[in-house]
């Protein structure tokens, strides 16, 4: 049987609630930012820690819509290129213009010495991205980088469902901060997203604009479609509340790994400081005697599991970025090298130990 590399969980018991509150929706009329939306959002507030938490469609469009109330007019956001490409999407299509900073080979996160580098009088924000769900442990750091320097810090918190760093969450670590609830992460709507912030003149600007930018009858902006619907919410007000049994499941796999695979010489495991809970969307480690593709073929070929990745090849040398910006190999090394030979195994709430065995005895045959 393949063994995939993340895949969404249901309990049976939540699977039959799930479907009596679709029906219930269904019969009552209302299908978009309707009560389970509502509480989604007042519980997922509650639950990071902020006052706001407002529901749209992806968390790209989380993104989109945090970054577009900074009015950025070609000014520059500084990104990791150690990202999923929607991160530095969203700043271009908010009117900005990503500025891409290398990572910590230690962490696969943003490097505050390179943040400190690429700063001009153009820089606007800082986007920290919580790479696999681990939040960067220098996140004091690059907070003290924004003060200093008047620039606001957004949180892609698209992995990290349920982290924390000193019993604080993600998602209220920053300025504002954007969920992605896509099928395989911690916490999944089906389709879906979630902005958090303390800043009621940014929610209720994201309120207005996930809606067509509609005030009462009114258009003063351009606004889009992103609202969430009531069946994607039900969905998420679920797995919100298992959220915290979801994440120490994660763990409880990631542990597992680290135990059975902490001597080996061909690998290196991404360690994680104990004030910080990592919700590990990915399980991510390093090779050190082969690149990651070749790894992943032969898993799939010879064992039928899926390895995945976290990412590669990094945003600056994707094909769009390169001819947009002229980027060029070997302008952040470290990216450059680490992520070829970065591969994350199985990691999700279903993973059975039986699962765990065959991917461990995979590693220990094909790496020493």
């Amino acid at each position: 049987m393949k063994i995939p590399n993340a895949k969404p969980f249901f309990p049976d018991d939540d699977i039959d609630s799930i479907l009596c509150e679709i029906k219930n929706s269904l019969k009552s009329g209302i299908l978009t930012l309707g009560p389970n939306v509502v509480k989604l959002e007042k519980e997922f507030a509650r639950y990071v820690g902020v006052k706001y938490a407002i529901a749209v469609n992806a968390g790209t469009s989380a993104l989109e819509i945090a970054l577009r109330y900074y009015d950025l007019k070609g000014g520059e956001i500084i990104v990791p290129t150690n990202s999923f490409v929607a991160s530095a999407n969203a700043v271009i299509l908010a009117g900005g213009k990503p500025i891409f900073v290398d990572i910590k080979e230690e962490t696969l996160c943003l490097d505050p010495d390179d943040v400190r580098k690429k700063i001009t009088a153009k820089t606007r924000g800082v986007m920290v991205v919580h790479l696999a769900g681990l939040i960067p442990p220098e996140i004091e750091e690059i907070k003290e980088i924004c003060d200093e320097n008047g620039l606001f810090l957004i949180e892609d918190a698209a992995h990290a469902s349920g982290a924390s760093i000193d019993n604080k969450k993600s998602g209220s670590l920053g300025n504002v901060g954007c969920f992605s609830f896509f099928p395989t992460k911690p916490m999944t709507t089906g389709e879906g997203g979630m902005i958090t912030t303390n800043d009621q003149q940014l929610a209720e600007f994201a309120k207005i604009v996930r809606h067509h930018a509609r005030e009462e009858n009114e258009y003063r902006q351009i606004g889009y479609n992103w609202r969430m619907s009531e069946i994607h919410a039900i969905l998420g007000i679920y797995q919100l509340n298992r959220l915290d049994e979801f994440v120490e499941k994660r763990n409880k796999v990631a542990a597992r790994y680290a135990e059975e695979l902490k001597n080996m010489n061909d690998l290196s495991l991404i360690s994680v400081p104990p004030n910080i809970r990592h919700s590990y969307w990915k399980y991510p480690m390093l090779l050190n005697s082969m690149t990651a593709p070749k790894l992943e073929k032969i898993f799939l070929e010879k064992y039928e599991i899926v390895l995945g990745t976290v990412y590669y090849p990094p945003i600056h040398l994707q094909p769009f970025y390169k001819e947009k910006f002229g980027n060029k190999p070997g302008m952040l090394p470290v990216s450059e090298d680490v992520l070829l030979r970065e591969t994350c195994l199985p990691i999700f709430v279903g993973l059975t130990d039986n699962m765990i065995d065959d991917v461990i005895m995979a590693i220990k045959k094909e790496l020493k």
